[in-house]
């Protein structure tokens, strides 16, 4: 169960991983879209199912660690309704912005932004989304004031930074790389905490301004709770076998993730410390899901 519509990079991750499965487990997998409510439809359907091991979810940050915050009443809760399979990937966030802004790198861009509180203005594919939070969680961070347009969609908001509409905008590495390399868009960091392979020469937000800061998309494999453990197991292992298989790793790092392969209880330990830094962000600055 993937909680987002098919064709983007939750989508396409999750299809590499379902054919791998398929082949090793010699069981057919299939992929079912089940978007809406930012990602939180979809776990509410798996939440649901008898657990056998036959339905899993496809969750990520959307789902298991901004979503809870954002739509109080879910009928999941994040960390007892899931017995999770192991954390799959994941993806930094590139932060860009257009070309003419009077800011050659990060540091021109963060003086910029605290000599003109409030004029620059970043884009994000809508309240509540990765994309927002991770250019909230900036804000923070460094203590600039910039002001937030929420859309649709991230393309949309990209297409109007490249449009001179709006200044910034925080999106997928895969998405923006070729914008940045035609110079439509200039490149001011990356949310993770190394360099991105398909843009080595961008460095990280935390190396340019020497304070750690990391915002990612990830994603993994989860079951519904009470799944017998050996069922839980066999999968996780599986898992672990075919992410240690070059050809897999190859799939997954061209379409602009880094490969991880945790154990159930390493990605129970990641899903509890993600889902209180975004639940604890949203609250502090009360953003609502649109």
């Amino acid at each position: 169960m993937v909680p987002f519509g098919a064709g983007g990079p939750t989508d396409s991750s999750a299809r590499i991983v379902a054919r791998v499965l398929s082949d090793r487990l010699g069981q057919p997998f299939v992929v079912e879209n089940k978007a809406g409510g930012g990602g939180t439809v979809g776990p509410m359907v798996v939440v649901r199912a008898a657990p056998d091991g036959y339905t899993l979810l496809w969750g990520g940050t959307s789902s298991l660690a901004m979503g809870p915050g954002l739509y109080p009443k879910l009928d999941y809760d994040p960390v007892k309704s899931f017995a999770p399979i192991g954390q799959v990937v994941r993806a930094p966030h590139l932060f860009v912005g257009r070309p003419s802004l009077p800011a050659q790198n990060l540091k021109e861009l963060v003086a910029l932004a605290k000599a003109q509180p409030g004029k620059l203005t970043f884009g994000s594919a809508g309240a509540g989304s990765s994309t927002h939070l991770a250019g909230e969680s900036f804000k923070a961070t460094f203590g600039v004031d910039l002001l937030h347009i929420g859309y649709k969609s991230g393309a949309q908001a990209v297409a109007d930074v490249i449009g001179n509409q709006i200044d910034l905008v925080f999106d997928a590495i895969p998405a923006l790389a070729p914008q940045v390399q035609a110079g439509s868009l200039r490149a001011f960091g990356v949310t993770g905490t190394a360099r991105s392979p398909l843009l080595p020469g961008v460095p990280t937000i935390a190396e340019q301004l020497g304070q750690p800061f990391d915002a990612y998309s990830w994603f993994g494999l989860l079951a519904p709770a009470g799944t017998p453990a050996p069922i839980v197991q066999r999968i996780s292992s599986t898992l672990t076998e075919a992410l240690a298989d070059p050809a897999v790793r190859q799939q997954l790092q061209s379409a602009g993730f880094e490969v991880l392969g945790t154990s159930p209880d390493a990605f129970a330990k990641t899903i509890g410390e993600e889902l209180t830094k975004w639940t604890g962000l949203i609250k502090k600055l009360g953003i609502a899901a649109q």
